[in-house]
C-alpha cells in the first residue's frame, strides 16, 4: 500500500502539479517548476560534506560535464563523490572549501559559448525546464534565468542564485586556483589526458566522447554576443584569469 501511495504521489507531481506550475511560470515568468524539481532531485546544493580522500566533480551545465562524469566514474569508482537522486549540477560546498584540501575537478568553457549553448538546448528541447522562457527569446532568458548570468562565479564561490559582485568574483577566482584540476572545454580530450596522468590512470582507458547534434541550433550574431557579454562580465573575467594562469602552468 505504501509503495502504491508513493507511486501515485510521483505521478501526481510529474503529470499534474508540474504542468500546473509550468503554466504559472509561462504567464508570470517565475521558476516555480524549477524549484519543485530542484527540491526533488536536490540540484545546486552547497551544503554537502565529503572526505578529503574523495573527488568532487563540479558540473556546470554545457561544459561536457556528462562525458567527464562518465570518465571519472569509470576511472575513480568509489573515490568519486556520488550525488544523491541522480542529481549532477552543484556548486562547491561551503562546508568543504578547496583551500582546505578538498579535491574538486571541473571543466570550464568560454562563457558566451556556454550561455548560448544553454539557450539553444533550452529552445530546441521541449521538455527542458527553461524551454518556455527560451521561446520568448535570448533577452528574456538572460533576464529571467539565473543559470545564464555569471554561473561560474556562483558555482565556484558556492553562492548560488546570489547576484554576483566583486566579492563573489574574488572568492570564485581564489577557489578555482585551489581546485585539484581545471580542464578547458576547448581542449577537452587533451585535458582529459592530462587529468588521467595526474590521477595515474591508463590513458588507453579514456572512453570515446560522444558529440551532440547541433543541427537546429541558432547562430550567434553580434547582438546576441553583446547581450550575453553584458550579463556575464564577471564570468568573462574569471575565464580570462583561468586562461592566463593555464599558460604559465
Amino acid at each position: 500500500m505504501n509503495k502504491l501511495i508513493s507511486y501515485l504521489k510521483r505521478k501526481f507531481d510529474r503529470k499534474i502539479f508540474s504542468k500546473f506550475l509550468k503554466k504559472i511560470d509561462r504567464l508570470s515568468l517565475t521558476s516555480l517548476d524549477e524549484r519543485r524539481r530542484n527540491n526533488i532531485f536536490r540540484f545546486h546544493r552547497n551544503d554537502y560534506k565529503f572526505e578529503k580522500d574523495k573527488f568532487v566533480f563540479i558540473h556546470t551545465p554545457k561544459t561536457a560535464g556528462s562525458s567527464a562524469t562518465i570518465f571519472l566514474d569509470s576511472m575513480l569508482g568509489n573515490k568519486l563523490y556520488k550525488w544523491e537522486k541522480w542529481s549532477q549540477h552543484h556548486p562547491i560546498s561551503l562546508i568543504c572549501p578547496p583551500k582546505d584540501g578538498y579535491k574538486y575537478i571541473t571543466f570550464i568553457r568560454e562563457p558566451v559559448s556556454r550561455v548560448f549553448s544553454f539557450y539553444n538546448t533550452s529552445l530546441t528541447t521541449k521538455h527542458a525546464v527553461r524551454h518556455s522562457i527560451a521561446k520568448r527569446g535570448l533577452a528574456d532568458m538572460l533576464i529571467n534565468c539565473w543559470e545564464v548570468r555569471n554561473l561560474y562565479c556562483q558555482y565556484f564561490s558556492g553562492f548560488v542564485r546570489d547576484t554576483v559582485n566583486e566579492e563573489i568574483f574574488q572568492i570564485a577566482n581564489e577557489n578555482l586556483k585551489n581546485f585539484y584540476f581545471v580542464g578547458d572545454f576547448a581542449n577537452f580530450e587533451n585535458d582529459l589526458n592530462k587529468l588521467s596522468e595526474k590521477l595515474n590512470i591508463n590513458k588507453d582507458k579514456i572512453p570515446h566522447i560522444a558529440m551532440y547534434s547541433r543541427q537546429n541550433y541558432k547562430s550567434l550574431d553580434e547582438d546576441s554576443l553583446n547581450l550575453i557579454k553584458n550579463y556575464n562580465q564577471f564570468d568573462l573575467r574569471l575565464y580570462d584569469e583561468f586562461i592566463k594562469n593555464k599558460q604559465f602552468n
